[in-house]
């Protein structure tokens, strides 16, 4: 055997063996969900077979693996009182992780450039990364406390919107980006209440060193304009630095409008903002 078939082979029986964890996982929540809905009141073992797409016996042993004897009439309903919900644990957020990890990595090994299973696949990281943050694992050394864990976090979370915008610039036409922006930057000033960046000058340092000034605005319909006196810079913005020099701009603002004072605010405006339709509503007259 060549050294590139045992390469194939052993990534081949590396997918087999995440396949089994992912199914042993799986099988595992599957116990808890269908415990979770006997406890709270479901009772009918043909239903709880209908809706979770097994078998009769794999219910009656999910049941029995929880030490459920249906057998028993004096079992309590059980489950949070109403309105007043559940906290967040660990523990629940990890099993959604595990379930969204068992779609996302098989995916990404099939088609690991479309944007869409890369936001997926950031989805599932940063949802493993709340469960961490929740109840840091303590078999795994230091570095695990929630100051240490939440930035990474925040990362995931810029890949999930950086892949989101990559999807949409690669489906919306310039024009109707331009619009959109447009749009935006009217109802956010329409508010009253939070101010609009239109514009920001950037100083970048280059690798060699060297200092250039960036220019980020829009032009009149809302489409992004880079510009720069130096030569290094090419000019133009395609539909992904539309969206992503925006998204910056946004959050530009939003740090500005923290440090305005009351003087530089309007009252909140409960009108409709400009270009939006009036809701209406047909009455029957009969």
């Amino acid at each position: 055997m060549t050294e590139s078939n045992e390469v194939v082979r052993i990534a081949a029986l590396s997918e087999l063996i995440a396949w089994a964890a992912r199914r042993e996982r799986l099988s595992e929540d599957r116990a808890d969900a269908v415990a979770a809905a006997w406890r709270t009141g479901t009772r009918n073992v043909a239903e709880l077979a209908r809706l979770a797409r097994v078998s009769r016996d794999t219910v009656y042993a999910d049941l029995a693996a929880r030490a459920i004897d249906i057998g028993s009439r004096e079992q309590v309903i059980s489950g949070p009182q109403k309105g007043r919900g559940i906290p967040l644990t660990g523990d629940a957020v990890r099993t959604v992780a595990r379930i969204a990890d068992a779609v996302a990595l098989p995916a990404f090994t099939h088609d690991p450039d479309d944007p869409l299973v890369r936001a997926t696949l950031a989805a599932s990281r940063a949802l493993e990364t709340v469960a961490d943050v929740l109840e840091p694992p303590s078999d795994q050394g230091p570095g695990w406390t929630p100051r240490e864990t939440l930035p990474s976090l925040a990362d995931e979370g810029e890949k999930l919107a950086h892949h989101s915008r990559r999807a949409l610039a690669a489906l919306a036409e310039p024009a109707e980006l331009a619009a959109s922006s447009d749009s935006y930057r009217q109802a956010v000033l329409h508010t009253g209440r939070h101010a609009v960046a239109d514009g920001a000058s950037i100083t970048l340092t280059l690798p060699t060193g060297e200092p250039i000034t960036l220019q980020v605005g829009r032009d009149e319909t809302g489409w992004t304009r880079l510009t720069s006196d130096s030569p290094l810079v090419v000019d133009g913005a395609d539909s992904l630095d539309h969206l992503e020099a925006q998204a910056a701009l946004q959050t530009l603002a939003r740090i500005a409008t923290r440090h305005l004072t009351e003087a530089a605010l309007a009252e909140h405006r409960k009108d409709a903002q400009p270009g939006t339709c009036p809701r209406t509503r047909t009455l029957d007259a009969g």
